[in-house]
């Protein structure tokens, strides 16, 4: 596991984004709030998963400068971790299709898929000055709730 609680996965994210931008070339902030990452100890395994998996994106294809991790609560309570760059976006054809098919290969899906198993999600939004994906988890996730 890498996370046994909340407190430990919110440490786990800074020291990701501590280690993506010490990597070279793209700077990294992280503006995580600690009471957005109390998650039992599988979800924040999978959260510190997806969220390692969508850095690596930005590396491998964004042609990015900047990324930025961050957390917020939606109107709605949800819980909000967005990854958000400054690079190319997706190509336009990925843009107008669907992200989460073979074709547009098997991270995101899969990273999609494992988050579902908790009724949670990704929401993507591209454009040609950057990428944002947030992953969408419902209140009722969080330890104690």
């Amino acid at each position: 596991m890498v996370a046994e609680s909340g407190s430990d996965l919110f440490s786990a994210l800074v020291a990701l984004c501590n280690r993506f931008r010490a990597e070279g070339r793209i700077d990294c902030h992280v503006t995580i709030g600690e009471a957005h990452t109390r998650f039992d100890a599988d979800l924040c395994d999978v959260l510190y998963r997806a969220v390692r998996e969508l850095l690596t994106n930005v590396r491998q294809h964004a042609r990015a400068t900047r990324v930025a991790v961050s957390s917020a609560v939606a109107r709605d309570g949800s819980i909000l971790i967005t990854v958000a760059d400054n690079g190319v976006g997706f190509p336009e054809h990925w843009r107008h299709s669907n992200p989460f098919s073979a074709d547009t290969g098997v991270g995101l899906w899969s990273v999609d898929q494992r988050l579902r198993e908790y009724d949670a999600y990704l929401d993507i939004h591209s454009t040609k000055q950057g990428s944002r994906v947030t992953v969408v988890l419902p209140t009722s996730l969080l330890a104690g709730e």
